[in-house]
Protein backbone atom coordinates (compact mmCIF):
# COMPACT_ATOMS: atom_id res chain seq x y z
CA UNK A 1 0.00 0.00 0.00
CA UNK A 2 1.02 3.28 -0.92
CA UNK A 3 2.24 6.05 1.62
CA UNK A 4 0.54 9.57 1.92
CA UNK A 5 2.87 12.15 -0.19
CA UNK A 6 2.95 15.30 2.20
CA UNK A 7 4.92 18.20 1.38
CA UNK A 8 6.46 20.23 4.33
CA UNK A 9 6.90 24.22 3.28
CA UNK A 10 10.31 24.51 2.04
CA UNK A 11 10.29 21.36 0.59
CA UNK A 12 7.17 22.96 -1.87
CA UNK A 13 9.18 26.84 -2.42
CA UNK A 14 12.42 24.78 -3.63
CA UNK A 15 9.73 22.85 -6.22
CA UNK A 16 8.40 26.15 -7.22
CA UNK A 17 11.88 27.54 -7.26
CA UNK A 18 13.50 24.74 -9.36
CA UNK A 19 10.20 25.01 -11.67
CA UNK A 20 10.45 28.61 -11.93
CA UNK A 21 14.48 29.03 -12.75
CA UNK A 22 13.53 26.59 -15.66
CA UNK A 23 10.90 28.34 -17.14
CA UNK A 24 12.66 31.81 -16.85
CA UNK A 25 15.63 29.95 -18.13
CA UNK A 26 13.98 28.30 -21.42
CA UNK A 27 11.60 31.03 -21.91
CA UNK A 28 8.73 27.77 -21.95
CA UNK A 29 6.89 25.89 -19.57
CA UNK A 30 7.87 22.81 -21.18
CA UNK A 31 10.88 21.55 -19.60
CA UNK A 32 9.38 22.55 -16.17
CA UNK A 33 6.17 20.31 -16.43
CA UNK A 34 8.43 17.41 -18.15
CA UNK A 35 10.35 17.94 -14.67
CA UNK A 36 7.40 18.16 -12.33
CA UNK A 37 6.04 14.73 -14.12
CA UNK A 38 9.02 13.32 -13.39
CA UNK A 39 9.32 14.53 -9.85
CA UNK A 40 5.50 13.16 -9.58
CA UNK A 41 6.69 9.64 -10.65
CA UNK A 42 9.21 9.15 -8.66
CA UNK A 43 7.81 10.30 -5.43
CA UNK A 44 4.89 7.69 -6.72
CA UNK A 45 7.48 4.96 -6.77
CA UNK A 46 8.79 6.17 -3.37
CA UNK A 47 5.69 6.08 -1.49
CA UNK A 48 4.99 2.68 -2.06
CA UNK A 49 8.71 1.99 -1.70
CA UNK A 50 10.50 4.55 0.68
CA UNK A 51 13.58 2.15 1.67
CA UNK A 52 15.35 2.71 -1.50
CA UNK A 53 16.54 5.99 -0.76
CA UNK A 54 19.73 6.31 0.88
CA UNK A 55 20.16 7.26 4.34
CA UNK A 56 21.87 10.45 4.91
CA UNK A 57 23.71 11.78 8.48
CA UNK A 58 20.46 13.40 9.38
CA UNK A 59 18.73 10.54 11.88
CA UNK A 60 15.60 9.33 9.74
CA UNK A 61 16.11 11.23 7.04
CA UNK A 62 16.82 9.62 3.39
CA UNK A 63 17.44 11.46 -0.03
CA UNK A 64 16.33 10.38 -3.15
CA UNK A 65 18.60 11.15 -6.62
CA UNK A 66 16.11 12.18 -9.29
CA UNK A 67 17.89 13.77 -12.39
CA UNK A 68 20.25 16.76 -10.85
CA UNK A 69 18.60 16.79 -7.76
CA UNK A 70 18.48 15.33 -4.30
CA UNK A 71 15.07 14.39 -2.64
CA UNK A 72 15.17 14.80 1.05
CA UNK A 73 12.33 12.94 2.84
CA UNK A 74 11.42 10.82 5.88
CA UNK A 75 8.31 8.61 6.21
CA UNK A 76 6.34 6.79 8.97
CA UNK A 77 3.75 3.67 8.90
CA UNK A 78 1.28 6.36 7.08
CA UNK A 79 2.96 9.13 5.43
CA UNK A 80 6.26 9.66 3.44
CA UNK A 81 7.11 13.47 3.81
CA UNK A 82 9.45 15.98 1.39
CA UNK A 83 11.33 17.70 3.63
CA UNK A 84 13.51 19.55 0.85
CA UNK A 85 14.49 19.20 -2.90
CA UNK A 86 17.98 20.26 -3.58
CA UNK A 87 20.25 21.15 -6.98
CA UNK A 88 23.29 18.46 -6.56
CA UNK A 89 25.36 20.49 -8.44
CA UNK A 90 24.90 23.38 -6.29
CA UNK A 91 28.39 23.94 -4.10
CA UNK A 92 29.35 20.85 -1.64
CA UNK A 93 29.65 23.48 0.83
CA UNK A 94 25.61 24.29 0.76
CA UNK A 95 24.86 20.53 0.10
CA UNK A 96 26.98 19.78 3.54
CA UNK A 97 25.33 22.35 5.10
CA UNK A 98 21.76 20.91 4.48
CA UNK A 99 22.60 17.46 5.66
CA UNK A 100 24.27 18.71 8.97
Amino acid sequence: MALKIVWTRNALEHLEEILKYWEDRNGTNQYSIKLYKLIQKSLDVLSRYPDIGINTSIGLVRKKTIKDYFIYYNYDMASLTILGIVDMRRNPKFLKKFEV
